[in-house]
């Protein structure tokens, strides 16, 4: 069984389908020899948002849960922090209402630009939420019921990371803002392996241009491929039968 992990997605449903095919991964999956960990942040940035969520979703209903592992991120929990009307920072970062569209029908997407000649922000904010939350109650429902990290013998997947100083009671002991957005990030000896996106691997690696999974040569595998910029979407593969990490491109694989 090999286990294919993805992070940060960030709305670039192309990119992260062409992978897919590319990787034969969807083909593994059907045949039952691999197990798909995605680790967040699906939406904000790029284009295609709701089409990536459900892509996701799809996946996942078509393969089980259990086979198609879709985590949350930080950038998941600020959206539906939002249509909660618990915070609305969220919607300050959706420049052009990028994200916000893709979940809009053309129409309420022309409604929407009418407002913001005529309507104050609060008429705004309830409009958007309104319009995203009746548009799409399945896929919010799924989206809230994410996971914050996915366990195995020997590894922790999550967004960004765990409180490692709480030892084997991490999961107790590391709160959802950890999960979601540890910053720093851990570096050296744990006494599993963790694979997280979150930071991208250029910013963690230090080396301008870097584009490519980051291991600490301990126990931290990063895979945020910094979609946005580098338009790739960075992939490792865990074989369990050998119990080796792989950085896995179109091109090849590289033993981490």
């Amino acid at each position: 069984m090999k286990l294919y992990a993805i992070s940060d997605i960030h709305g670039c449903y192309s990119e992260f389908k062409k992978t897919l095919e590319e990787l034969n991964i969807i083909e593994q999956l059907k045949n039952k020899t691999a197990k798909l960990i995605l680790l967040g942040d699906y939406i904000d940035g790029g284009i295609n948002s709701f089409k990536t969520l459900e892509y996701i979703y799809k996946l996942q209903n078509e393969f089980g849960n259990e086979n198609v592992i879709a985590l949350k991120g930080n950038h998941e929990q600020w959206f539906l922090d939002f249509l909660s009307k618990e915070e609305f920072v969220w919607l300050e970062g959706d420049k052009g209402f990028l994200t916000t569209d893709s979940f809009l029908t053309e129409e309420q997407s022309a409604d929407l630009r009418k407002k913001l000649v005529t309507n104050d922000s609060f008429e705004i904010c309830d409009f958007i939420i309104d319009t995203i939350n009746e548009n799409h109650k399945e896929l919010i429902n799924w989206l809230k019921n994410l996971p914050l990290y996915y366990e195995t013998d020997t590894q922790i997947f999550v967004h960004a990371g765990v409180d490692e100083e709480a030892g084997d009671l991490w999961k107790w002991g590391t709160p959802d803002y950890v999960f979601l957005g540890k910053y720093p990030m851990t570096f050296g000896k744990f006494y599993k392996d963790i694979i997280a996106g979150h930071i991208s691997t250029e910013t963690i690696s230090g080396k301008k241009g870097y584009n490519k999974i980051y291991f600490d040569g301990e126990s931290h595998y990063f895979i945020d491929g910094g979609v946005l910029k580098t338009k790739t979407v960075q992939v490792l593969c865990y074989d369990d039968v050998n119990k080796k990490y792989y950085n896995v491109t179109k091109d090849g694989i590289e033993e981490l």
